[in-house]
């Protein structure tokens, strides 16, 4: 049980999440930030393809290989004549959902590191 609850992908993993979340997060408030700018075309980061093969490919016990979310751009769609293709009402929703992963990921890594503690208090 200790080696399952020690496994280090599991937190490198969370890490890994909690950065292509946060760096989503901030592709999102740059959509929502440029809505009316002309010409600007909205953004979204990809990391859970990546990060979902890093967890395929290695081993149990190993360390993940860096991973870095991938920005991309939309800029085959357009909303407006202006050339803008975000939609505040998509953002929105995006950024809901976002959160949602961010705090759900954030509760996993406090429910570890209190297993944890519980662990070294009860070995004293």
């Amino acid at each position: 049980m200790l080696d399952r609850i020690l496994e280090p992908r599991a937190l490198q993993a969370a890490a890994a999440a909690l950065d292509g979340l946060s760096a989503r997060h901030a592709a999102i408030a740059d959509n929502i930030a440029n809505v009316n700018t002309p010409g600007y075309k909205r953004k979204d980061v990809l990391f859970e393809a990546q990060l979902e093969e890093a967890l395929e490919t290695s081993s149990p016990g190993s360390r993940l290989p860096a991973l870095k979310p991938q920005v991309v751009r939309d800029t085959a769609t357009t909303l407006r004549t202006d050339g803008n293709n975000v939609d505040i009402e998509r953002e929105a929703v995006a950024l809901a959902e976002n959160s949602i992963r961010y705090e759900a990921v954030t509760e996993y890594v406090a429910g570890f590191f209190s297993n944890l503690k519980q662990i070294i208090n009860g070995a004293k």
